[in-house]
Parts: structure tokens; C-alpha cells; sequence
């Protein structure tokens, strides 16, 4: 509920605005009426705003503890999502959270996108919203600065594959790397098409060497994949093969992974004067690879893992050539000429 107070001065009166929420009151004065009015009926129509004035969480949790407090907590398999947050946190520090408005998160959104791709900044902002949700969760609190902030058209329609002699030339510069691993990882990427998490995460115990197949974690689409591997890879697996542990194992931190490779791969990609190309694409030249070798869509989809066959069809032109061709070689000659 909401009040006006007249308070007369020696030369003129303000106007005081008194509202209370859940046992907490907030006060605001005013110089004229008509603004202490506007506010008053802002207060009752707009939950958000109330609620981030007159909730104590709101006004004295800072942006920093919270990030820190969620960071603590966060067991989600997105290893970039502390990253962001980490962004959002050098952006509005000690501000309380209460106080960081949707015009403010506008703002920062545009600037993300000066340079950054829509995914990009649509990732920044789901980081920014999974923050939100989990002050709702723990603290029935329903400010939302994001909320009401659509997300960027994205286009997922990339698929720049590597030719015959690119795959070539990438191999070969990866085998006179620095890391020594990474001829069998990238070998790993085109051969299976997994993703680069569900790769370099790998453990020995996850390798069945009489079935020749390498065994996921959970994926992004929540489920448990088997992938079999060629004889090329088993003979690479082989040559590292140990009882347990990481396949690719960190070389500075034990029982860890090595999850920062990428100036090995940027390295071998200059060495082999291939450009326009991110280590996901691996995966568009696996399927990319298998379309132009008669695999159908179905097979495709089954291979990368995707729930619907919509995302694999960004590869059924390459089908299409392929059978185009397969259809001219059987029947090319078919006419009879007199």
C-alpha cells in the first residue's frame, strides 16, 4: 500500500511517498504532487520495482556475492557459464542486485554485440538470467532485469567442412605439434564427429578396445552416447594407452584434463594455411564426409547425436550430389542410341 504525505516547508511543500511490502517501507519525496502520484501508482502496478526497493536482499546483497554465492553451488556441465558471470560481476561489482535494471542490461547486451556473434551474446544473457532464476529459487525473490529481453536471431547454419587436402594438411601439421596428443584428438573429431567437450573429457575406463568403441558422459541433449571408432584411432589410442585416468591428461594440474589446447590447435591451422575454421567444424566434416559417401540424413543424425533430423539437414545438398552422382554412373548409359 502506498501514501502521500504533505509536508509544508518555510518556502514550499514536498510530497512524501510511503510504501510498504512484506513489513519493509520504502520512502521517496517529492517537489510536486503529481510526481509524488506518478510514483505512488508505479509502486502499485509495477511488482518488480516494488519489490526491489523494499526487499533487503535487493538493496544490500551485492552483484559480486551473488556470483560468487551461485558459482559456489553451480554444477552445471557449461564450463564457459563462470566465464560470463565472471563478466557480468566486473560489470556491476557492488551494486545490489535489486538495483541492475532491464534499460542497464540492454545497454550491456548491445555492446557485447559489437564483435561477437548473436549465440554469443544470447549465451552471455542466459548466464545473466540463470543468475535471476536462482535468486528466485532461494530467495522468493522475482526481480528479473532480464526478463522481457528477447533473445537474438542466431544462425546456426555454419557448415564450413575441410576438403580432402585440407584434412591432409591439417593431420600432418597436428603430428609435428608441440603436444603430441593432439594428431589423435583432431583424428578423434573428424572420425566420430563428437563434440569438443565430450572428446577431450574422455577417460581410459570409457575405451572398450575389444568392441572399439569410446563411451560419452552426458551430453547437451542429456544423453549417453557409444562411439565407434575406425582401427586408425585404436592404433593412436594404443600408443598412449594407460589403466586409468584422463586420455588427454593435463600437463600442469593432476587428475585433470587438458582442457586448454587451443594454442596448439591455432598453431597446427596456421601450419596448414586453414582459415575460417573452429574446432566444432571438425564435426561438419564429419558428417559432411559421410553425406558425400552415401550416408542418408537418419545416419547422419545417429552419428552426431542430434534429437531432431532438423539439424542435420543443413547436409542434405551434399546427399543430393552424391546420389545425383550415384544416378548418372547406373543409369548414364541406360539410352540406347540408333
Amino acid at each position: 500500500m502506498a501514501t502521500i504525505q504533505v509536508r509544508k516547508g518555510k518556502t514550499k511543500a514536498t510530497y512524501r511517498v510511503q510504501h510498504t511490502r512484506g513489513g519493509n517501507r520504502v520512502s521517496k519525496s517529492f517537489s510536486t504532487k503529481k510526481e509524488a502520484e506518478k510514483f505512488a501508482a508505479l509502486m502499485l502496478v509495477d511488482e518488480d520495482l516494488s519489490q526491489s526497493l523494499t526487499n533487503p536482499i535487493l538493496t544490500s546483497l551485492s552483484f559480486r556475492e551473488m556470483v560468487n554465492e551461485y558459482l559456489d553451488q553451480y554444477t552445471g556441465r557449461d564450463e564457459s557459464a563462470g566465464q560470463r558471470l565472471q563478466y557480468w560481476g566486473d560489470l556491476f561489482d557492488s551494486l545490489p542486485v535489486g538495483k541492475i535494471s532491464r534499460a542497464r542490461v540492454r545497454q550491456e547486451l548491445r555492446k557485447l554485440q559489437q564483435g561477437r556473434s548473436n549465440a554469443t551474446v544470447n549465451r552471455y544473457r542466459s548466464a545473466l538470467q540463470s543468475l535471476y532464476k536462482y535468486l528466485l529459487n532461494n530467495y522468493d525473490i522475482e526481480h528479473n532485469p532480464v526478463k522481457g529481453i528477447p533473445m537474438l536471431r542466431e544462425d546456426n547454419a555454419r557448415d564450413r567442412f575441410l576438403s580432402d587436402d585440407e584434412i591432409q594438411r591439417l593431420l600432418k601439421a597436428c603430428r609435428s605439434s608441440n603436444w603430441e596428443q593432439l594428431y589423435l584428438l583432431v583424428l578423434l573429431g573428424i572420425t566420430t564427429g563428437a563434440r569438443r567437450g565430450e572428446l577431450i573429457k574422455r577417460r581410459w575406463e570409457d575405451v572398450n578396445f575389444s568392441a572399439r568403441t569410446l563411451s560419452t558422459s552426458r551430453t547437451k541433449n542429456d544423453e549417453k552416447r557409444v562411439l565407434p571408432l575406425t582401427s586408425q584411432v585404436l592404433e593412436e589410442l594404443v600408443a598412449y594407452r594407460k589403466k586409468s585416468g584422463f586420455i588427454f591428461p593435463s600437463r600442469n594440474k593432476i587428475a585433470s584434463y587438458f582442457k586448454h589446447f587451443d594454442y596448439h590447435w591455432r598453431k597446427a591451422l596456421e601450419r596448414a594455411q586453414i582459415e575460417d575454421f573452429c574446432f566444432h567444424d571438425l564435426r561438419h566434416t564429419c558428417a559432411s564426409i559421410l553425406a558425400m559417401n552415401g550416408a542418408s540424413l537418419i545416419e547422419i543424425s545417429q552419428v552426431l547425436g542430434h534429437k531432431s533430423i532438423t539439424m542435420t539437414q543443413r547436409y542434405a545438398h551434399l546427399c543430393v550430389s552424391h546420389k545425383q552422382t550415384l544416378m548418372d554412373r547406373v543409369f548414364g548409359g541406360i539410352q540406347q542410341h540408333y
